[in-house]
């Protein structure tokens, strides 16, 4: 008993480990530290890519009309399936890809790039998370709750107007919405105000404990219990996709 206590001690003070992230800035795919925001390049050709996730250990970025799996060690890539010009959102959970496109959201397996349709109708959706169990789909400025198996979906309250960043944990879903970034309950939709100060922020994503975006070319770490936030680094002027790993 004695070396079963000892033993959890000892994994209640190991720290969490950073967060691992990747940003797409002009032609270059970079990887971050999450703590500190110090950056190497990985590999460059990905200039007008917009859409980046990570899923099991590996990254998948939609550029023009491919899917690509892109090692998050060097930056090699491959090419999975095409035809996903058009694209407008896409996120990862429960082992698959979601992908939005001309009003039907597809489940996308990352091994072949193969793919599923949602049931449902989904022209409108702007943005496309997965947390809770479940698909969070902003369409036409409602939070819907949505079954990725069924298509069944719930409307979540308040209004999502004026949104123009979001991200999720398996527990939480973010949005920035005007000048404010919210934690949002995916199961009821009840809501907290984390703080001001994300006016036009485009790029976002969440891991652990941390929500990170950048504004106005600063790469910005904030807790998602206390709401305080500090910048880790400058220079990610142009970044069009934000992923953590």
């Amino acid at each position: 008993m004695r070396r079963l206590v000892l033993a959890l001690l000892v994994l209640a003070v190991v720290p969490a480990l950073a967060a691992d992230l990747y940003a797409i800035q002009g032609d270059m795919l970079y990887w971050a530290d999450g703590d500190t925001g110090e950056w190497e390049p990985l590999s460059d050709t990905w200039s007008g890519a917009e859409l980046m996730v990570a899923l099991d250990g590996e990254l998948f970025v939609i550029q023009g009309d491919v899917l690509y799996v892109v090692d998050p060690y060097d930056g090699s890539w491959e090419a999975l399936s095409e035809t996903w010009s058009g694209t407008t959102a896409l996120c990862a959970g429960n082992g698959w890809l979601y992908a939005c496109q001309g009003g039907v959201i597809y489940e996308i397996d990352p091994v072949d790039g193969s793919w599923y349709e949602v049931a449902g109708y989904y022209e409108g959706t702007r943005f496309l998370e997965y947390s809770g169990g479940a698909l969070m789909v902003i369409q036409d400025d409602v939070l819907y709750r949505t079954d990725p198996v069924s298509g069944d979906y719930s409307p979540l309250p308040s209004t999502y107007a004026g949104t123009t960043a979001a991200a999720a944990t398996p527990d939480y879903f973010f949005v920035i919405q005007g000048d404010v970034l919210y934690k949002v309950d995916p199961y009821t939709g009840d809501y907290e105000d984390l703080g001001g100060g994300y006016q036009g922020a485009t790029e976002m994503t969440a891991k652990g404990n941390y929500v990170y975006c950048v504004w106005e070319d600063v790469l910005w770490k904030t807790d998602i219990w206390s709401g305080e936030y500090e910048g880790l680094s400058d220079t990610w002027q142009g970044t069009s996709a934000l992923c953590a790993l």
